[in-house]
Parts: C-alpha cells; structure tokens; sequence
C-alpha cells in the first residue's frame, strides 16, 4: 500500500524519494481514482456518525448523505486521492515584499500606539505644571524723558502660573548717566539696583518703583535692563524673565533761544539775542553756551564778552534755580559769498564730570540780501584783524563793484580810520579825497567812476598811512594803541536796503613797545671801571670790555622772551656776568650767549643783564676796528596781541661811546 504518495508527472514520492512508476500502472490508478473517493468519503461518514448527534429536524437520506461525504473526500485529499498527514505543517517560502511590507505594518502600528498613549498622557498631566510663559515683566517708564529732572520708573511683574514662585530676583542696570534717588521698597546693595522678593504667589502681582535723575545730551538713547530670576513650587531649577527699554531724551530743565533779523544786508551789523533759562528747583554750575557760526560769519562783539581765545563760547558759572539769563553778540555775513539763508545756531551745554553735555539747541535762519554795490578794504594785503608795530607803514586799498543789473550814480566813498598813533602828516593819497578828522571822502570830483558806474563794472582808491612811533606809547594823552579802519558807500541815485553800505572793520592792534639798549662800556656812569687792559686795543694785548643790555616794555605784558649772540673767534668769553630776570647762559662749545625772560609785565622794572668779553688783536689788525659782539636778535611775543616780535640789533666794535670817555676811535694800534 502507498503512503503519502501524490502524482507528479509519472513519479512517486515516498519518503522524500522519486521513484519511477511504469506507465500501465499509473493509468490504472487514475481510473480508480474515483473509487477511492468513494471508499474515503464512506470511512469519514461513519466516523462522524459515531461522534454527533442527529439534529430531529434531520433526515436520514443515503444519497443525499453520501453526496456530502464525496464533497467532504475532495476537500482533504491531495490530487492523488490521499489524505495528507495533518499532524504535520509544510513550510512555504513567503515573497520578500511580503516581508517587507508587513515589518512596516507593524512598525507604524507601534508608533501610533505609542503617539496615542504620549497625547493621553501629556493631556492629562497635573494641571499646575509650569510654562514659564505667563510671568509677565513690564517696565513702566515716564512719559518723557527730561534731562536733569527726577522721573519715577516703575517694574511690574506678574504671576499667572498655576504654581507659586520663590526666591524672586530683580536686578536693574541703568544707564552710566542715572542717579538713583529713592525705591519703593528700597533697592538693596551700594549700586541701588537689587530687590528680593520671597514669594509671588499665583494671580499675584508686584509693582517696584525707583526714581531717578538723568543728565544726558539731547536726543540721546538712555537704556534700562532688568533681569528677573525666580524658582517654581514644583521645580528644582531657576527661571528668569529679561526686559530691555530704550528711551529717547527728549528736553532738559534747561534750555536757550535765539533771536536776530529775518533779513539783512550782507555788510550791515547784524545783532543776535540768547535767552537762556534754569526751570530746575536746584542751581546749576559749569554752564556753557556755543554758537555756530555760518561760514562768512564775521563775529565783531558781544555782552558778555566770549572766553578768551574764542568769539563763540561764553561760560556760565552759575545760574539759579528759575532763573534765566541773556547775551547779546554782533556780526555781519561780509564774508558770505552769495545771497541766500544763513542759519545761526546756539548750544547751552551742561557740564557732567569731565564732559559737557548739550541740554538745550535753538538756531535761527537770517535771508542775506547781497549788496547792489561791494566794498572790500585791504590793509597791507589782508582783509582781516593783524597787529602791527609802532613806525610801521599802513597800505589801504579799497575795491567797490556794482553787483545790479543798473548804473550806479554819484557814489560817495568814505573811509574811517579811527586811531589816536596815526601820524595824518604821512598821509599819501594819489586821489587827493578830502580829510576831516580821521575820515577820507571821495566823490566824483577826485574819482571818475564814482560819478557812473555801470553794471559788473569796478574800481579801487588807495592810500597810506603811517604809524607814530614807540615815543607814543609813554604819550599820556594816548589811550586807543590800536588802528580800526571800515569803509561806507552812500548813494545819490539807486535802490539799497538800509541806505548805506559798510565794509568790514578791520582792527590793527599795537603791539607792545618792547626794545632793548645795546651798550658797550668800560666804565660805568660812576666812573667805575668795568673793563682791562689798554682802552685802545693794541696788538699783543688783551683789553676786556663789558657789554649792557637793557630790556624796556610797557604797552603789553610780554612772554618768551629770548636774547641771542654768537661771539667772534678771536672773543673770549671772561665767565661774568650779572641779570635780574630770567636765565643767562653761555655755550662754551658754540660760544652761542643766550638771554632768556618768560614773561616781562608791562609795570615792571625792566630787565637788564651785562658781560664782560675780552679780544687780543694780532699783529695782522693793526689799524682795524674789531667787532666784539656780532649781530644781537631778539625774539618775544605779545600776550594781547599774540604777535611775535623779531628785532634785530648791529654788531658792537671796539669804535663805541664809552659813558665817561666819550667816543673811541677803536682802531688797533
């Protein structure tokens, strides 16, 4: 009998072996394939009936019995008609894309489980958990900010966590220029900037308030940080909130304006007014006030005067609380090159430490109106302020043009020259204008082109002046030692605004009256003698002579003062010397002689200093006359004026006036 056999294309398999079947023997099989169906189908029925119960409603039909037994043999039998051992599962090799797609099945059910359980849990977490997000900080500023004035700021900060918050920090940092004054409550360290609060509780809400001074320019940004630091109830960890706010200054307690002609000829005096003022409840020191001058601007005075070695900057040093103060300054815009708006701006500048900070700006904008005729005076080539010396020789010249559009008629010119140390003897003036005190006037009589002039057309007058001499600076009736020149227009026929035209002033300041006496001797007024040796020099032999030197001043105080000489080399130097002000050095390497005074004040005595030199002559200078001391100069300067003073002094021979002897021929012999 075959067991576990099936067909396969002729062959048997048993046990897991191929064995051949002869062809008669396997048809004989297939035609009682049926049979064995049959036979099967009987076996499986008789063993069902003896395990189950006969429903009643059942009938117990053989053929209709039989039909299902058959259906039943076919279902579990292979095609060869046999059972298959059930007892026993055949593996199958299952697809690799049926691998694959199951794993992701799987997978994706297992995060999906996991994403459900996350969402379930997170959503039902305790309901105090902390975000951090609901603590609100806020910093409540003043509504503006105003240099100088005390302004209360206020720090809010909010607890709507579900949790209480502990060991609550607040830290300010202010700006380098605020000045805590108070707290509430009061802020804690040296620095004024740390509160502590124990515990914000939930729905709470704590408010600080901190007031303040700030000083800072205008429009400058003042910033406040804080940082606020806190421990949740239900955490082991520190949070914190920072804020940041900056603010714009926007005024000071303090402040100016400005106020002047709306229009205005270029060459006509223009007067500009600062008011200035302290709103504060405290008084103010180290205030300074700067103007800004357009370019052309010539400034010429002001009430108060302005600091010394500026024309724009005049010092406060102190103004009272609510009060106020004013300034006035004069000027013209001569120097502007064309017409149009020329604006004037002033500063008042609070002083803060080292720095001056602005707290108040004003400015105000004046129409320059050219003029229809220009004027220009020139003094020794410059149209500017420069001092000059007693004896010096004034050259003016003085350039007019006809900027309109029409000819203008019969001009008078006029020249003033206000001064008390002109000599009006020297006066040369090729146009011959008339003279009357200290003014010169040409017309058209003595200039052709003031009678006519045409537009664009232009002409000059000149003439000359000269100084008086230093012998006017002891003159007791002398009391102006300086020279201010301007030129004016007037006009028969034309259309100018203001009626006459001024150039602009020129001041010729003096300089002091510093000289020096240059005096060889060999005695003195006492008949004391102050030299050696042969008065005469003779060959062979050394005479000794000494040297005086005398400085007077007394128009300005006088500084760095420096006397210099080089000795000849057949000069010795015979190391005496005497001064009363100053340094007095000699070089022996150089044989350089040097004099030096810091400052010479114009009451003072004077300066006087001498030496003694000694010369041998040779054989080869006999019916010479030898130079002791070679050209002597002079250098200084003026403190009012700040002009240098250079003087130059001739060589000293043995042929000198000796104050007892009278004059020495100095020739060697």
């Amino acid at each position: 009998m075959l067991k576990n056999g099936r067909k396969n294309k002729g062959q048997f398999l048993e046990s897991g072996k191929k064995i051949a079947v002869p062809k008669a023997v396997s048809d004989d099989l297939q035609e009682n394939i049926g049979t064995m169906h049959d036979d099967l189908a009987k076996a499986i029925a008789d063993k069902n009936h003896q395990q189950k119960k006969i429903s009643p409603d059942k009938t117990d039909d053989p053929v209709e019995d039989r039909d299902i037994q058959r259906n039943l043999a076919e279902v579990y039998t292979d095609g060869n008609g046999h059972v298959p051992d059930l007892t026993k599962l055949e593996k199958t090799q299952r697809p690799l894309w049926q691998t694959i797609l199951y794993s992701l099945i799987v997978v994706f059910l297992v995060l999906f489980v996991a994403a459900a359980a996350g969402f379930w849990y997170f959503s039902n977490l305790d309901k105090e958990t902390f975000t951090n997000e609901n603590v609100i900080v806020r910093l409540e500023p003043p509504i503006s900010l105003v240099s100088g004035q005390d302004s209360t700021y206020a720090l809010v900060i909010s607890n709507n966590e579900k949790v209480n918050l502990y060991n609550l920090n607040i830290e300010m940092f202010y700006p380098e220029s605020f000045v805590y004054m108070s707290g509430t409550p009061e802020a804690m360290t040296e620095k004024k900037n740390i509160w502590n609060i124990g515990v914000l509780k939930v729905g709470e809400t704590q408010k600080i308030e901190f007031t303040g001074k700030i000083i800072a320019p205008l429009d400058s940004i003042q910033t406040f940080k804080g940082i606020v630091s806190y421990k949740p109830a239900n955490l082991n960890a520190d949070f914190k909130k920072e804020i940041i706010a900056d603010m714009p200054v926007a005024s000071a307690l303090v402040g100016l304006e400005i106020t002047g002609p709306e229009k205005l000829l270029a060459d006509q005096p223009a007067q500009y007014k600062i008011k200035y003022h302290n709103a504060s409840d405290e008084n103010l020191k180290d205030l300074e006030i700067i103007a800004d001058y357009p370019p052309g601007f010539i400034f010429s005075s002001s009430t108060p005067s302005p600091q010394a070695g500026a024309n724009n900057i005049w010092k406060i040093n102190e103004l009272a609380s609510s009060s106020e103060g004013e300034l006035v300054f004069v000027g013209n815009f001569s120097g502007v090159a064309e017409a149009g708006p020329q604006e004037i701006r002033a500063r008042l500048n609070l002083k803060n430490g080292n720095e001056y900070l602005t707290q108040g700006e004003n400015s105000l904008v004046t129409e320059i109106v050219k003029d229809q005729l220009t004027l220009q005076l020139i003094i020794n080539g410059s149209g500017e302020d420069q001092s000059v010396s007693f004896g010096d020789l004034l050259v003016y010249t003085l350039n007019f043009k006809n900027n309109s559009q029409q000819d203008l008629r019969n001009i008078q010119l006029k020249a003033e020259l206000s001064s008390d140390i002109l000599d009006w003897k020297t006066l040369v003036d090729n146009n011959d204008g008339s003279v009357s005190g200290n003014t010169i006037t040409w017309t058209g009589r003595q200039v052709a082109k003031l009678l006519k002039l045409g537009p664009g057309e232009e002409g000059e007058v000149s003439w000359q002046i000269r100084l008086k001499d230093a012998a006017a600076g002891s003159d007791p009736d002398i009391n102006n030692f300086s020279v201010e020149s301007y030129a004016e227009a007037l006009l028969a026929d034309g259309d100018i605004l203001g009626g006459s035209i001024k150039s602009k002033k020129i001041i010729n300041a003096i300089n002091s009256d510093l000289d020096m006496s240059v005096t060889p001797r060999y005695y003195d007024e006492n008949n004391v003698a102050l030299g050696s040796g042969p008065l005469s020099p003779k060959s062979g032999e050394t005479s000794s002579y000494n040297i005086q030197l005398v400085l007077k001043n007394n128009l300005h105080n006088i500084t760095n003062i420096e006397v210099s000489a080089v000795l000849p080399q057949n000069v010795s130097w015979n190391n005496k010397e005497n001064h009363n002000l100053g340094d007095f050095i000699y070089n022996a390497s150089t044989k350089k002689i040097i004099w030096k005074v810091a400052r010479l004040l114009k009451s003072s005595h004077d300066g006087v200093a001498d030496f003694n030199i000694s010369i041998t002559p040779e054989s080869g200078d006999v019916g010479k006359v030898l130079i002791l001391v070679p050209e002597i100069t002079l250098t200084a300067t003026d403190s009012e004026t700040g002009a240098a003073i250079n003087k130059k002094f001739k060589a000293i021979t043995t042929a000198f006036e000796d104050p007892i002897m009278g004059q020495l021929d100095g020739i060697v012999q």
